[in-house]
């Protein structure tokens, strides 16, 4: 790849705003889902629209994948982290938070991939910088939520979205483990993950009360937000992601997590009139600081560097 300087904006900005804007209204339309639809309904109906587009991507392509059971029992315990469980747990979350609070709560999961990675992959060590982000991102969380507001603390919707977001973590470092030696393209390893995620999301969904008949009606306003959510959030902004990751580098591709709360905040003042209080702002940057330092890989050390650059002749 390219250095970043030589790739221009417009080989990856338009995927990067596309991703930013679908990954930060989801938290909106997951709002108006939830005034027809039970969370568990709300998390399967963004699966199975978004699975039917990634599976058209994939007939699209031409070429069927090829993929061994190891890989697809890897690909749906991967989901169950990604695109299962939190599917769930969030929109639970918005049942107690406002669309802005779970949003900026969604912004922690680096920190939380950071921690799993250092608890579950030995060999990747954790520096001191890195350790401190962890720490600074803890605390912004307790100034995000305004802890020291004993009597208004949304503990019950702050731990379902803190919950999700661990899943998260999970999810990326099994994914690192697990996936490592899968390869197939970013549509077909997509396509799989949110198929088999509607298998883990479905029994609960079908548990829940079946919701009232209009809310299945093409003028329903709660089913048009969940086709929403799965056609961008769940389907195209996966790919989108990817094309960022392959023309920009990784870094560049998550630093939408700076981007998306952002966006979720703005509509959910103007859209939702919801309040913004004024420690959620600062606890996000302390919580976003946190998340890039969480971030920064150690440097190799002096004789690593040496053996890379060769022995002095």
């Amino acid at each position: 790849m390219s250095p970043l300087s030589d790739v221009p904006l417009r080989a990856w900005l338009p995927y990067f705003l596309g991703v930013s804007l679908a990954w930060g209204s989801s938290f909106l339309f997951i709002a108006v889902a939830l005034r027809e639809f039970a969370p568990a309904q709300v998390g399967l109906g963004r699966l199975l629209f978004g699975a039917v587009v990634l599976i058209a991507m994939v007939a699209a392509l031409r070429r069927l994948p090829r993929l061994t059971w190891r890989a697809v029992v890897s690909l749906g315990v991967v989901g169950a982290f990604m695109s299962g469980i939190p599917l769930i747990l969030i929109p639970l979350a918005q049942q107690h938070l406002t669309s802005i609070l779970a949003s900026l709560l969604n912004a922690t999961t680096p920190l939380w991939t950071a921690l799993f990675v250092a608890l579950l992959i030995p060999s990747e060590r954790v520096s001191r910088l890195q350790l401190v982000g962890l720490v600074l991102g803890a605390a912004g969380i307790a100034v995000l939520l305004g802890a020291w507001n004993v009597a208004d603390f949304p503990a019950v919707g702050a731990g379902l979205m803190l919950a999700a977001t661990a899943c998260y973590g999970i999810g990326s470092t099994l994914s690192r483990v697990l996936l490592n030696r899968v390869h197939e393209s970013p549509v077909v390893l997509s396509a799989t993950q949110i198929s088999l995620s509607v298998l883990i999301v479905a029994p609960f969904a079908l548990a829940a009360p079946a919701p009232e008949a209009g809310a299945i009606a093409l003028d329903s306003v709660s089913l048009w937000a969940i086709i929403a959510l799965g056609v961008t959030g769940t389907s195209f902004a996966y790919v989108w992601f990817w094309k960022i990751v392959k023309a920009a580098g990784a870094t560049t591709a998550t630093s939408v997590t700076y981007v998306v709360p952002v966006v979720a905040t703005v509509l959910g003042v103007v859209v939702l009139g919801e309040r913004l209080h004024w420690y959620e702002p600062v606890g996000a940057a302390i919580v976003l600081t946190g998340v890039w330092l969480a971030q920064r890989k150690p440097k190799p050390r002096p004789e690593v560097m040496q053996e890379l650059k060769g022995s002095p002749a």
